[in-house]
């Protein structure tokens, strides 16, 4: 889909400085672990400089770069990026799975699944979603989106 200005642009990646002991080489295996686990994601070297930690999560083009550095990133408990998944069963294997890990580990941020119904200008938007996150200043929010549209 293009917007306005016919561009079909969109997010490709989300970068995060963190401090050199939050990526020290025993929190990257973690990291690695846990989001390998719970979302499939990958890890991928590159040459840049500083060495970046990129975890990937879709194509070559779908990643998130972590660079250990400071000041690290600091945020609020709630701020997130977020994920869509292309079906409710997308979402449920995500969430039991990290209350899995959450089970072995208290560092481990599980926020229940929920859905609200969010107008839209074609209907109503079924939101469905969750958080989770794991030793990253951002957690992660998984959403499934379903179009109820409403009949003229």
């Amino acid at each position: 889909m293009t917007n306005r200005f016919g561009l079909q642009a969109r997010l490709n990646h989300v970068a995060i400085t963190m401090s050199p002991t939050d990526l020290s080489p025993d929190r990257e295996a973690e990291i690695i672990s846990f989001y390998g686990d719970v979302f499939g994601w990958y890890e991928h070297r590159t040459s840049e400089p500083g060495n970046p930690f990129v975890l990937a999560f879709g194509d070559y083009s779908q990643f998130l770069y972590l660079l250990a550095g400071e000041p690290a990133l600091s945020a609020p408990k709630l701020d997130h990026f977020g994920v869509q998944v292309a079906t409710l069963d997308e979402l449920d294997g995500i969430l039991e799975r990290a209350r899995c890990r959450q089970r072995d580990d208290d560092r481990v941020v599980v926020i229940d699944r929920k859905t609200e119904p969010q107008p839209f200008r074609l209907g109503t938007m079924m939101l469905t979603n969750c958080y989770v996150g794991f030793l990253l200043p951002l957690l992660i929010e998984v959403q499934h989106l379903e179009l109820q549209r409403t009949s003229p």
